[in-house]
């Protein structure tokens, strides 16, 4: 079966190969042949040297990757699978948050289940686990932007307006980065202005939804460019949680009608009664950055990011309704309609849901010195700071509990995570670079779950229910040799040494027991890598490398205790080791025809000591969750993308990922073992076309995924229904008219063909946005 898929799929593709269907111009790496450092630009840069086939050109700033090595390179001659994502490839799709613009990457998986607020939403690479952004490193401007708490990532604080580029290496790059490498990094950059730049944006969309934008730059006396930005948005929403309840048999003095009988992802009956009401949310954000010339190879850059956010939900809306009077009913013990069945002890807690508030601060200083010819320093220091980050949530029971207020708790997770580097660059001679550096980053997050009397109010807070906290940090050391052997031949061997260590930990969890106190630990982690490109023909290119990588525990994992109201207790695991994951690949790039752009990757991953949540087979209730090592896995798969200029006004693209992602060995349920790695698609497919025509620009792309599971022996099988994660395919576009060089007039549709399914949350349908956008 699995022989067959795989031919089926690669037939399928060859098929559009046919017919000249490729991927994106960002997905090509660079169109045009770039040349590399000439020997003298070598010794001054310190990058390998090669010679060029062609004619020596300017290498352009969107065609360099710093990334891949931690160094200026020409993507063409660095032995890793990269995508980058231009300013101008945001501009013509319909991107209002930073993850959107990463969903059409081959390899790349953005699950992103509801529109802007979705504090949920992760982008991992490589076919790792999606259940959190624990796998693959995001940076803004080379800053780490995952929290300490659960290294989830405000993908909606970043403003999209600013970017410059986004660079998307994938593959274990643990022997550069360190630990949450193990799909890939994914860096942000932000914009640093040569002239005057000035913007202001305007738009709305479908549910109510604006959004404004005003930003300037400017570079001032030939050695400081400056720049800031200013971004609100909001949406009134629209009902995405729905309440569903459970009937049992008996019967009722009241009788209700308006039900639906709908299934559980797993097929047992239930049915739904109503939705908790329009998901709204706001952010709006700061940001400045700065970069100062001091001298000639010398420079220094600062940038700052603050972005408030808030969620909730409107008035929650209730199916059922008074078989006899036809009014409304929220609450009491009622019959279904023509059933023998009914529901019992019935709130109007159980139709409300949790309202929250995130605050991020990102701070980034870094500087660059070169001391020789040969030798350049790079320092860098930064903080993630997350002071507020609390959610309240009404009592489900309480029948004192309101759409107004009443009894609840509130949750406050505050979180630091503070980085420190030290890199230096070596050019020995003319072919040969050696990268070197040491790093720390240190963090610590508490959680305090607090009951209310008053919900809407969280922070009139009266009994301690429960706590976790704790610290952890983590030094490394990495060396990196790049040598370029013959013009058509070159290799990177890299290694790093990690010493991990989580500390402080601590946990009440429930009220009135001791805090009960972790002792610390700590382990190390090694994490070589090789690579190697060789370029036989000037419009072929292969390139092959093995690595190994890993994630620590967060603090989450590790510490994050409580108990429910329904007595199940979730328990975080101080004694969890690290995830592991030896991986390899092999591809190549074909440029056979000017325009043509033909790119293969084949991978395979294998991991050890999974990290998921597990029933605590040392309770015999079985209502312990805890996290645990629980698993090994295999993961395989192809990256196939193809993009075409046809003419000068046209351009198509198309990629594919395809996955065969196992868990091979699971003790805590065998039942698991041979079956797909939860929160993973086996299958994306994405093709795009973007055409220009006087001064209009036009873009139309598809994206398909398939089905992935949330339960680990893979019993939720059944489509559309709350909670599931259907296979589906959109059609989005977006029409751009520039009435003059300042002026941009946009209309775009998202889900063209209006489909329905379930990303957990049922999808919001087609979705209409119009912008204006003047700038100078």
């Amino acid at each position: 079966m699995r022989r067959r898929f795989w031919c089926t799929w690669i037939m399928g593709f060859s098929w559009l190969l046919c017919l000249g269907m490729p991927s994106p111009s960002w997905a090509q790496g660079a169109e045009e042949q770039v040349t590399v450092a000439s020997p003298a630009e070598s010794q001054r840069t310190g990058a390998p040297a090669a010679t060029p086939a062609a004619p020596e050109k300017v290498m352009a700033l969107d065609k360099i990757v710093v990334t891949a090595t931690k160094t200026e390179r020409n993507p063409d001659d660095v032995p890793a699978s990269i995508t980058i994502i231009t300013k101008e490839d945001i501009r013509k799709r319909n991107v209002q948050t930073v993850d959107e613009a990463l969903a059409q990457v081959p390899g790349a998986f953005d699950n992103r289940r509801r529109i802007w607020g979705d504090s949920m939403t992760n982008v991992n690479l490589r076919g790792f686990p999606a259940d959190g952004q624990k796998r693959t490193l995001v940076l803004l401007d080379g800053q780490n932007i995952a929290n300490a708490f659960s290294n989830s990532v405000a993908w909606s604080s970043i403003p999209v307006e600013n970017i410059e580029r986004i660079e998307v290496i994938r593959g274990p790059f643990s022997a550069l980065y360190g630990g949450n490498a193990m799909g890939g990094v994914i860096n942000i950059i932000t914009k640093t202005p040569k002239k005057l730049e000035l913007v202001a944006q305007g738009g709305y969309g479908t549910y109510d939804s604006w959004t404004y934008y005003l930003g300037a730059g400017d570079r001032l006396w030939d050695r400081v460019s400056v720049q800031a930005g200013f971004n609100y948005r909001l949406s009134a929403g629209y009902p995405s949680s729905m309440v569903n309840k459970t009937a049992t048999p008996g019967t009722s003095a009241t009788n209700v009608v308006g039900w639906q009988p709908t299934q559980t992802t797993t097929g047992s009956p239930t049915y739904r009664i109503g939705d908790t009401g329009d998901y709204n949310c706001n952010d709006y954000s700061l940001n400045a950055k700065i970069s100062w010339d001091l001298a000639p190879g010398h420079k220094m850059v600062f940038s700052t990011l603050q972005s408030w956010s808030d969620f909730g939900y409107g008035m929650y809306h209730s199916y059922l309704r008074n078989a006899a009077t036809g009014a409304t009913v929220v609450n009491g013990t009622v019959g279904l309609q023509g059933t023998n069945t009914r529901f019992r002890n019935l709130q109007e807690g159980a139709f409300l849901n949790s309202d929250g508030r995130d605050q991020i601060q990102v701070y980034d200083l870094t500087s660059e010195h070169r001391i020789t010819e040969s030798t350049k320093i790079k320092l860098h220091g930064g903080l993630l700071n997350q002071p507020t980050n609390w959610s309240a949530t009404p009592s489900s029971s309480d029948p004192q509990t309101t759409f107004s207020g009443g009894p609840g708790t509130s949750s406050f997770s505050p979180s630091q995570n503070w980085v420190a580097e030290l890199q230096v660059d070596q050019a020995l001679g003319q072919k040969q670079l050696l990268v070197g550096g040491i790093s720390y980053n240190t963090g610590w997050s508490n959680t305090k779950s607090y009951t209310v009397n008053n919900w809407r109010n969280p922070e009139a807070v009266s009994v301690l229910n429960y706590l976790s906290g704790g610290r952890d940090r983590n030094l490394g050391l990495y060396l990196q040799d790049e040598i370029a052997w013959h013009p058509k031949f070159n290799t990177i061997l890299g290694v790093r040494l990690d010493w991990w260590q989580t500390y402080g930990g601590n946990y009440m969890q429930t009220t009135g027991d001791p805090i009960v106190y972790l002792p610390s630990r700590s382990q190390l982690a090694l994490s070589p890598k090789f690579a190697v490109l060789y370029r036989p023909l000037e419009w072929m290119t292969w390139r092959a490398s093995v690595g190994r990588a890993f994630r620590a525990p967060n603090i989450y994992e590790l510490y994050r205790t409580w108990l429910t109201s329904s007595g199940t207790l979730y328990k975080g695991n101080a004694n969890l080791n690290p995830e592991t994951t030896w991986s390899w690949e092999i591809g190549a790039t074909f440029k056979p025809f000017k325009g043509t752009v033909l790119t293969f990757t084949y991978y395979e991953n294998y991991i050890n000591d999974l990290i998921y949540r597990v029933t605590d087979p040392s309770d015999p209730s079985g209502k312990t969750q805890l996290y645990e090592n629980a698993a090994k896995a295999t993961i395989k798969g192809v990256e196939l993308e193809i993009t075409q200029k046809l003419w000068s006004w046209l351009e198509i693209f198309g990629n594919t990922t395809l996955l065969d992602a196992r868990i091979n060995d699971n003790p805590y349920n065998p039942d698991s073992v041979g079956r797909k790695i939860t929160s993973t698609p086996r299958q994306q497919f994405n093709f795009g076309v973007t055409a220009t025509y006087w001064k209009i620009k036009a873009y139309l792309s598809g994206r398909y995924v398939s089905k992935m599971f949330s339960r680990d022996d893979n019993s939720d099988v059944v489509n559309n229904v709350y909670g599931s994660y259907d296979p589906y395919f959109t059609l989005d576009t977006k029409v751009i008219f520039s009435p003059v060089k300042y002026v941009d007039l946009s209309l775009a549709v998202n889900n063209l063909c209006d489909r329905e399914y379930y990303q957990y949350y049922p999808s919001p349908g087609r979705t209409i946005w119009t912008q204006v956008t003047l700038k100078y």
